[in-house]
């Protein structure tokens, strides 16, 4: 990741409320206020669990990950906050009809605050939903899941924040025995800056349709200010969401494969293919939902 601008992550750091950690000497370079770390697996056939952890003296903002290497037959089943939000843990696992080898990547963004962010957590044994709340005042930054279901039955295919980032919900479509289905939440408090207000809201991407798979879906560019968390929502039958790839500077994206479509899978940029299997009524649709902050003079 690039460096930021100075004045770009002391305006960021104020938008957080966060009091910065005590200046590097003159001769030493700053750390950075906020980065983005990553780890990926290696790439073999059996189910995938990466933790991927904050510099020092910093926080987990976000979490994101995907899949590497599935035809839409692994299927991501955790994107974790740690309780301490030092660090975080993302896992897929193949469905049993699934022999193609795959990696799993996972990221956090990172910010080095006095005051730490928190985790809510919700958690559901039966139910195909959930939904946890960030208390006020505090906003969601941050969002993630659990599932401890069968993945031959269950899939993941939404992870919505509400348009006043106060809370997200958690959707797996499925049936059969039941399991523990949990919604992750990080909040913080975020502070107007004198002579400028501090924005922080819920962007969204164009719905991308049709029967392309997998299904790519990038916020719009994020010119001034900072995208933290990512979710999505993707319809149609068998689709699962299998990426959400962090870009704090960027436009940060969401990916979505579907069980029975019919060739590889490598990166959150692989070129679409054409699923023949789906039926002439149905167009599966993809939305992406980040949580940003953005200043105002």
């Amino acid at each position: 990741m690039k460096a930021a601008p100075t004045t770009r992550a002391i305006v960021a750091a104020a938008v957080l409320g966060a009091v910065l950690a005590p200046a590097a000497p003159a001769a030493a370079a700053a750390d950075p206020l906020v980065t983005l770390e990553q780890q990926t697996s290696t790439t073999d056939t059996v189910a995938k669990t990466v933790v991927v952890s904050c510099p020092d003296e910093s926080w987990v903002f976000a979490v994101g990950g995907w899949v590497n290497g599935s035809t839409g037959r692994v299927l991501l089943t955790r994107l974790e906050p740690a309780a301490d939000l030092r660090s975080a843990t993302v896992s897929a696992r193949p469905r049993t009809d699934s022999a193609v080898a795959f990696s799993v990547t996972a990221q956090v963004i990172c910010a080095r605050t006095v005051v730490p962010p928190t985790r809510v957590d919700n958690t559901t044994m039966q139910g195909s939903s959930i939904e946890v709340v960030c208390p006020k005042p505090t906003v969601m930054l941050g969002f993630g899941f659990r599932m401890d279901r069968r993945v031959d039955s269950w899939r993941i295919d939404e992870l919505l924040p509400d348009g006043y980032l106060s809370q997200v919900s958690l959707h797996a479509s499925g049936s059969g025995t039941g399991g523990a289905l949990t919604a992750y939440g990080i909040c913080h408090t975020a502070v107007d800056l004198p002579g400028a207000f501090a924005g922080v809201y819920r962007a969204s991407s164009f719905p991308v349709t049709g029967s392309t798979w997998p299904k790519l879906a990038p916020l719009m560019p994020n010119l001034l200010g900072w995208t933290f968390g990512i979710g999505a929502t993707v319809s149609g039958s068998d689709s699962h969401l299998d990426g959400f790839q962090l870009r704090p500077f960027g436009d940060g994206l969401a990916r979505a494969d579907r069980i029975n479509a019919t060739s590889g899978l490598a990166a959150p940029r692989t070129p679409a293919r054409t699923a023949s299997l789906l039926g002439p009524a149905e167009d599966p649709t993809l939305t992406t939902y980040g949580a940003r902050i953005g200043t105002f003079h």
